[in-house]
């Protein structure tokens, strides 16, 4: 069960002490007017998503669940069952912030071929295709693990190249320009820009992306290594939740009791 959640909860026994009503009837009305109050702190919560986040995919806007708690008189909104290994995580660094963040697969891949040194993460370059949400676009990622024979490490994907694949890769067309790929370790120390058997030297971590054309060539990175990767809180979870319940809760209360006594008359 997911630990990364709030519950709209309330004891009313002030408020309906006088009333004419059963109850059973109390009951309903409450967790009528709780489930209500729930469904309005989702709706809040995707909408400071979107204010925070720059351009939230639909997965990070449809983390959230409204949940009732059996037995305990509340409601959960709560990161969806199946979500909540990446959600949870994810949203809690933006929520309380943090230096670290579980390995993603292709980080594993990569770590588990040689390419990525234990102990640090994978980002998006400077010239790498980023995807409509900024993240880094899954096709060059594939690319990049097929490059690498890291590609069978995920799960269902046997497109790892041959070497005649990556040949023909380098030497391109007459209308595409050839490419390759190459990893920088970290403590290179010659030139900077040199690339000496298949290795770059002094380049910062990563993996790069060297494309030919006529007698000359550029590189450019598509993927940095770091060591740690940092989340600076963005994402007021449970500020939102409480600011909304103050709110919502009391007029959702007061038209179910209302309800509940024309049911009465």
């Amino acid at each position: 069960m997911s630990e990364f959640r709030i519950s709209v909860q309330d004891n009313l026994p002030d408020l309906v002490r006088n009333l004419d009503l059963l109850p059973r009837q109390v009951e309903v009305a409450t967790q009528r007017a709780l489930l209500k109050t729930a469904h309005n702190v989702r709706e809040d919560e995707r909408a400071e998503m979107r204010r925070v986040f720059d351009n939230p995919t639909p997965w990070t806007l449809n983390a959230l669940t409204v949940r009732p708690a059996r037995n305990l008189g509340g409601v959960f909104v709560e990161v969806k069952d199946g979500y909540w290994f990446r959600a949870e995580r994810y949203l809690e660094l933006q929520t309380t912030g943090g230096m670290d963040r579980r390995l993603k697969g292709f980080e594993r891949a990569l770590q588990a071929v040689g390419v990525l040194p234990r102990g640090w993460k994978a980002v998006p370059g400077q010239a790498a295709k980023l995807d409509a949400f900024g993240n880094h676009a899954v096709g060059e990622i594939r690319q990049i693990l097929s490059w690498f024979n890291a590609a069978e490490m995920v799960a269902g994907s046997t497109q790892n190249m041959t070497a005649a694949t990556r040949e023909r890769r380098r030497r391109g067309t007459k209308k595409r320009r050839g490419f390759e790929y190459f990893v920088a370790h970290p403590g290179s120390r010659v030139g900077r820009g040199a690339w000496r058997d298949g290795r770059a030297q002094n380049l910062d971590p990563g993996i790069y992306r060297k494309t030919h054309f006529g007698f000359g060539s550029s590189i450019q990175p598509v993927v940095f290594f770091v060591k740690r990767t940092g989340y600076d809180p963005r994402f007021d979870f449970f500020g939102v939740a409480q600011r909304t319940v103050a709110r919502a809760f009391p007029g959702h209360m007061r038209a179910a009791l209302s309800q509940a006594l024309s049911g009465r008359r």
